[in-house]
């Protein structure tokens, strides 16, 4: 995967992230995982299609998915309910369309998938034979993880 497919991922999360919420996301090291991944408690899911393809993926915890989607609606979230579950897919889906606009914008053609939602501890998703890069980002609200499985 290089880098000028990856970036745009990791530059829509933090421009939506700041936009929606306020928060600064904080890069945290790199890494190189195998295809299988235990999701963290909450993941939206979004396929690529296009020029590039695979599965970008953003995991938290339900903790923190409700404190996110309480400072996008500028309330406190007190349950893990349909609003949170929607908050969250809807913020994946931005990024993901904010990150295929910048793709596009050098010369990468791409569509996204609708999101969707897999919750709940030690769920396995597999990308196959593709190797996913892990982009931690570190807020004051706990950890948000990216994951890419792309390829052009």
């Amino acid at each position: 995967m290089k880098a000028e497919v990856i970036n745009p991922f990791l530059i829509a999360a933090r421009e939506i992230l700041e936009m929606e919420s306020g928060l600064t996301g904080t890069r945290g090291e790199l890494s190189l995982a195998a295809s299988k991944w235990t999701t963290q408690e909450i993941t939206v899911i979004i396929n690529i299609i296009g020029a590039v393809k695979g599965t970008f993926l953003i995991g938290m915890s339900i903790k923190t998915a409700m404190k996110l989607v309480g400072l996008m609606l500028d309330e406190k979230t007190e349950t893990f309910d349909k609003i949170v579950i929607s908050g969250i897919a809807e913020m994946g889906n931005i990024i993901a369309g904010r990150a295929l606009a910048k793709l596009e914008s050098i010369g990468y053609l791409a569509d996204i998938t609708p999101p969707m939602l897999l919750y709940g501890e030690r769920a396995s998703i597999s990308t196959l034979n593709r190797k996913r890069i892990l982009i931690p980002l570190k807020t004051d609200i706990g950890l948000i993880e990216l994951s890419m499985a792309i390829e052009k």
